[in-house]
């Protein structure tokens, strides 16, 4: 009988496969778990120095019998029920440098300083990270699709110019349709009632509104009339301390590129950037399309991103390729949006079956004078609202 290289090659391919598979899962769980493991470190290291100041209010040696036990075992506790956040950012880190997690040895945290503390809690500081820069940005999958989708209607549906500074939006534009019970009536998205935003910045306003239509979770806030989305200062101070506020997303800073790439490929989440201004001046928001190289400084924040994505300009709403946001500092080309105080990624996710597309940040907002007019009348231009990029 004559054996074909066909008939060779048919069982070898799936084992081959099988085995692939198996190993990058195991990869995958051993990189989980040293992330955990760093976390929970960490967290100990923390309760220690909280346990030091409660130890010396109860006498300090009754405390101390127990000190140990009860680090190891409530860092461990607070590991496994989700933990700060630490464990997701390290894993990212691991996964974008490749690193071989069975190489990876936990450090003696009791002897590192605040500095090297930091440089766990944020794996990429002092990095320059970066993808293939010369790759166009690929089709999207899942949310990333719908971005790409719902970006370019909303920029060329009326004229992209409607989102430029002096621009004005209708209720067409934003969610006019969210409302929430309110003293006297109904509370809705003032779009109206801010005079259609005429002479603000809207690049809150659009990446936001994107978000939203693409399924994903997006914060409002309440204003003197009706609900709005909240500014980019607002939101990158909120994320600055690793969380965000109700949790309506998740602070990513610290990711690799490669990190982000691989989240956006699997179609489950999307990436906001928000960067805070000096003094008086704007802050700004863009949706990422393709993340191409990050630079973190030594405290693990932004220096400098590179990036395709979405943003709503002075002069309108622009798709963009590596577009680059420099944070004070750091020299940044003519193109570039320099000055920016701070600069934050936020991971956006599809909300729960029990929550709705827009979470309240604050209470229950005033009734919008949209209700109390009727549609065909005239309303007195007014800039009601405050929070605006």
């Amino acid at each position: 009988m004559t054996i074909t290289h066909a008939a060779l090659k048919m069982p070898v391919e799936p084992a081959l496969n099988k085995q692939a598979s198996q190993d990058k899962a195991k990869h995958d769980a051993d990189i989980k778990k040293v992330s955990k493991q760093f976390e929970s470190v960490l967290v100990s290291q923390l309760l220690s120095v909280m346990w030091k100041t409660t130890s010396q209010s109860m006498g300090g040696d009754k405390a101390g019998q127990y000190q140990q036990m009860f680090q190891s075992a409530f860092a461990d506790h607070i590991v496994s029920g989700g933990g700060i956040g630490l464990s997701r950012m390290i894993e990212g880190g691991l996964r974008g440098r490749g690193e071989d997690a069975a190489n990876v040895q936990l450090p003696a945290v009791s002897a590192l300083s605040a500095g090297e503390l930091g440089a766990l809690a944020h794996p990429n500081v002092g990095r320059k990270l970066s993808i293939d820069a010369t790759r166009p940005t690929e089709p999207g999958v899942g949310v990333m699709a719908s971005v790409q989708r719902v970006a370019p209607e909303m920029r060329d549906g009326g004229g992209s110019d409607r989102w430029a500074r002096n621009g004005t939006l209708t209720e067409a534009d934003l969610p006019s349709d969210f409302t929430t019970a309110a003293p006297g009536g109904e509370a809705r998205f003032n779009v109206r009632d801010a005079n259609g935003y005429q002479g603000y910045y809207k690049c809150n306003l659009f990446a936001l509104e994107v978000a939203r239509r693409s399924g994903l979770q997006v914060p409002v806030v309440a204003r003197e009339a009706g609900w709005g989305f909240p500014s980019s200062n607002r939101i990158t101070q909120d994320a600055s301390d690793g969380s965000l506020q109700a949790g309506w997303a998740k602070v990513a800073t610290g990711a690799s590129p490669a990190a982000m790439q691989e989240a956006l490929r699997a179609g489950e989440v999307a990436f906001l950037l928000v960067g805070s201004g000096a003094g008086d001046r704007h802050g700004h928001m863009a949706v990422v399309e393709r993340p191409r190289a990050i630079e973190y400084d030594d405290a693990g924040q932004v220096q400098r991103i590179v990036f395709d994505g979405w943003e709503a300009q002075p002069g309108g709403a622009r798709h963009l390729q590596e577009r680059a946001w420099n944070r004070a500092g750091h020299a940044g080309g003519s193109g570039d949006r320099n000055g920016l105080t701070d600069i934050e990624i936020i991971q956006l996710n599809r909300p729960s079956p029990e929550t709705t597309a827009e979470q309240p940040l604050t209470g229950t907002a005033n009734s919008s004078r949209l209700d109390s007019v009727s549609s065909n009348e005239r309303i007195r231009p007014t800039q009601g609202g405050k929070e605006h990029s």
